[in-house]
């Protein structure tokens, strides 16, 4: 990745922004559209919960595909499960490895935790257990016992022997490829024989066979490695170039720097691949973040004092939080097609950008018209920067909507409803833009600072990017102004698809969850919200 950004062919973008979180950026990207306007406005979609991108959505890969292009998704999708045309295969890409839900183990490719299953009420007592035996522990290691005053007294031996017996958690495994044989009939291939293989190494695989046997045609590849996303895992090989040197750090912070040198041995073999193939002058390669690194670690009480292994230091916040921290994403783009080249970009480019920059690079600036039409397309919130990328000139974007989420709903994250914009220096926040709220440092002992939130939040970003100089009072006809703009925007908004978490039986296939048919009378409109506007 170093390598990528300080040699000549390449834009670092310093102001490119996503969303929070990771189903609304891969939404934003995909349809070209503000998350108000897919429904994704209130946050991921969560193990068990069954809603996803709306089938009416023109997707990029439709786009693409629209050109002639050949396109593949390889690694994390995130956008929804629930019937096979909510998929990758049926979303405009070609093929498809990887995995449906959120957070996997490395190796396992397992998760837990899909929805309410039988089992719901012995896990909610295992809970409470398991914090019970804390609270009697972290007691007697003071030589203080905690009474909750409506329960005896437990021995600790008989509390430990009750932890050893907890009802094991579900895991379900979530790995699979797809693609239409030549009769056009789906494969459905779970990869049971990756099993022990590191994620980032089977997905890198991935995207090298596709580039070797990619034919005639040109080709998109949306390639989503799941570093560095917790679990924390990476091969011992990359752990140990990290033991000596990172005294002091925590055993998750090595871990996430040797995830992240695995993935960049990825992006450096495909990189190589592209050159040794003789495709590498006519290839853009665009290197993201889906959102600000996870500082603060999130459990069923919330947010609590334990650090996450990331840093977006000096920048305030983190993933879940509309600061700095937790939108503004690191990215740059690497071509010899880019003619301005070897420097770092200053203009605004939102997550929704590439959807237009795309289609610029692929339409020849939109001289070329598509060869066929795919569906309707919806409106975009997309702006192209090509120009900007390759020429160096001024950047279109003057603004863009942070987000607008009336029910709060993002565990560990902004407690009451928000909304934000930004607009040329100015950024404004309603409602507060946390938690989390601080500023995180990995390497400082001492307690993490989470400022008090204020309803109205104003911050000049060219002057003060790490947000520390609240100027609402200072410049109310600003406040005013972008209040009249986050107006307009809400007047556009389309109701949220979030659902709560369903029983998922009718979707197991042993223990496999499996998309239904569309046309599948389990796949029942009224758990769901996709199709309402």
């Amino acid at each position: 990745l170093c390598k990528l950004v300080h040699v000549n062919f390449k834009v670092n973008a310093l102001q490119h922004y996503v969303q929070p979180m990771c189903s609304p950026t891969r939404a934003a990207f995909i349809t070209g559209r503000y998350p108000i306007h897919t429904g994704f406005q209130n946050g991921n979609i969560q193990q068990g919960e069954l809603w996803g991108l709306g089938l009416h959505e023109f997707t990029i890969a439709e786009m693409f595909q629209e050109y002639g292009y050949a396109t593949h998704a390889v690694g994390k999708w995130h956008l929804g499960w629930r019937t096979w045309r909510h998929t990758p295969i049926h979303r405009g890409f070609d093929t498809f490895l990887g995995f449906y839900f959120c957070a996997h183990d490395h190796y396992q490719y397992n998760c837990g935790n899909l929805g309410k299953r039988e089992t719901d009420t012995v896990n909610r007592t295992d809970k409470k257990i398991k914090k019970r035996i804390k609270k009697r522990i972290r007691a007697k290691k003071n030589s203080k016992w905690l009474d909750s005053g409506n329960s005896t007294d437990i021995d600790i031996a008989e509390l430990l022997n009750l932890k050893a017996n907890l009802t094991p958690k579900q895991k379900y495994f979530d790995l699979r490829e797809n693609w239409f044989d030549s009769n056009h009939v789906l494969v459905d291939k779970l990869q049971h024989q990756l099993v022990g293989q590191y994620s980032a190494n089977v997905f890198t695989d991935a995207a090298i066979k596709k580039i070797k046997n990619r034919g005639d045609d040109p080709f998109f590849i949306y390639l989503n490695y799941m570093n560095v996303h917790a679990p924390y895992q990476a091969p011992q090989h990359y752990l140990d170039k990290y033991t000596a040197h990172m005294t002091g750090a925590s055993r998750d912070r090595k871990a996430y720097a040797a995830m992240m040198s695995s993935m960049d041995e990825g992006i450096g073999n495909i990189t190589k691949l592209l050159l040794s193939e003789g495709i590498y002058n006519n290839t853009i390669l665009v290197f993201a973040s889906d959102n600000g690194a996870n500082v603060g670690y999130c459990s069923d009480e919330g947010m609590v004092g334990k650090k996450e292994p990331g840093s977006n230091y000096p920048l305030r916040g983190g993933k879940r939080s509309i600061f700095e921290g937790g939108i503004k994403s690191v990215a740059f783009v690497h071509s010899p097609l880019i003619t301005n080249r070897g420097r770092t970009m200053h203009d605004l480019i939102h997550v929704v950008d590439w959807f237009k920059t795309f289609e610029d690079i692929a339409s020849d600036g939109f001289k070329v018209k598509p060869k066929y039409k795919i569906k309707e397309r919806m409106p975009t919130d997309s702006v192209s920067a090509w120009r900007a990328i390759k020429k160096g000139s001024v950047g279109r974007r003057r603004k863009f909507l942070i987000n607008i989420d009336k029910r709060a709903s993002i565990k560990c994250g902004p407690a009451s409803p928000f909304k934000g914009i930004r607009k040329n220096q100015w950024k404004l926040i309603v409602g507060g833009g946390g938690p989390p709220s601080g500023w995180y440092n990995p390497y400082s002992p001492g307690p993490i600072t989470s400022p008090k939130l204020e309803y109205l939040e104003l911050y000049n970003i060219n002057m003060d990017p790490s947000e520390t100089f609240n100027l609402a009072s200072e410049y109310p006809g600003v406040v005013l102004n972008l209040l009249q703009e986050l107006n307009v925007y809400r007047r556009t908004m389309r109701r949220g698809l979030r659902k709560k978490k369903v029983d998922l039986t009718p979707w197991l296939v042993g223990d496999i969850p499996t998309p239904l048919q569309i046309s599948d009378i389990r796949n029942n409109e009224t758990f769901y919200a996709e199709e309402y506007f």
